[in-house]
């Protein structure tokens, strides 16, 4: 029976041991995310900018509206354009066996050999580099960015429709039920008005919207390194990115759950901790999770499908 028990956790470590294992992504992707933890000041400054212009720029008139919006897709545009180019160049720095070669023969494999001089000596080259990443991926991920926004537009509209049948009315009007699922503080508020069982029905309908965002997240979650990489239109991009999540389905959503678990954790303390100085510590500690969480994903999409493409 021992030796059962000994064998069955001898097989476990040797399969996180595995080459093909996807724990080993967790750990290196923690290893670039440090080396280039520069990469959060534009997402801290991105964040801040965007929060702002929504909160100031008026939209009282449908012009008004339409204008914010392209706007507003042309920012975010150019901030994943960059950002995601210096993640794409980080992540090429960290690997010295199979993309950057020792000896560069051809024109890209010199280049990327500059690159990751670059990256590895200057900790301000990513930085300087993100206008290179703005020139070359603008108008792909203007067009993701319109494209994401029109999905998730169905996406919420769709789940309101089903909950509607599934679930029944709440009794409250739309505006309301939109505004208290959108943060767990609103909710909690709305909470506190209603009824038993509206807030059972409350319950359901937020446990259904998260259902059906957190699987759009899932699904799409290769989009956006499937554009930087490979350079192809963002509609062919978003089908072979769905096409390769299938492909390798568990492995991405061990992935998948893994960081659903960190932003799960890191959530629950932001409620339980209402200190201001825990507060802001969180505060840090999420934004870290951010630049963590989207290099694992860039990672993970160039061990497990570039290899692929290669060959």
């Amino acid at each position: 029976m021992i030796q059962k028990i000994a064998m069955f956790f001898k097989n476990i470590l040797d399969w996180i041991k595995f080459d093909f294992c996807i724990f080993k992504y967790f750990s290196e992707a923690l290893k670039i995310t440090n080396s280039n933890i520069i990469l959060a000041t534009p997402l801290i400054l991105f964040t801040i900018f965007a929060s702002t212009y929504l909160i100031v720029v008026p939209a009282n008139q449908v012009i008004n509206l339409g204008l914010i919006l392209i706007l507003f897709f042309a920012m975010t545009a150019a901030f994943f354009s960059g950002w995601f180019y210096t993640l794409k160049l980080a992540i090429n720095s960290s690997d010295t066996t199979e993309f950057v070669k020792p000896v560069a023969n051809t024109p890209e494999e010199k280049e990327a050999e500059r690159q990751t001089e670059n990256v590895q000596g200057d900790v301000f080259y990513l930085l300087k580099q993100f206008p290179t990443g703005v020139g070359k991926y603008f108008l792909d991920y203007f067009f993701m960015a319109a494209l994401f926004f029109l999905l998730l537009t169905f996406i919420i509209l769709f789940t309101y429709k089903a909950a509607y049948a599934l679930i029944g009315s709440i009794g409250i009007s739309s505006p309301d039920l939109f505004f208290a699922l959108s943060t767990p503080e609103t909710m909690f508020e709305l909470l506190k008005s209603l009824t038993p069982e509206q807030q059972q029905k409350l319950s359901q309908w937020n446990m259904f919207f998260l259902l059906t965002t957190t699987l759009y997240s899932f699904i799409i979650m290769f989009w956006a390194p499937e554009v930087v990489f490979r350079k192809i239109s963002v509609l062919n991009a978003l089908i072979s990115s769905i096409s390769k999540l299938f492909k390798k389905f568990f492995k991405s959503l061990t992935m998948f759950a893994y960081l659903m678990l960190l932003y799960l954790i890191i959530s629950l303390l932001s409620v339980i901790f209402a200190s201001k100085v825990i507060g802001f510590i969180l505060t840090v500690l999420y934004f870290y999770f951010l630049v963590y969480a989207a290099v694992l994903v860039f990672l993970f999409y160039k061990k497990e499908f570039m290899a692929d493409e290669k060959e």
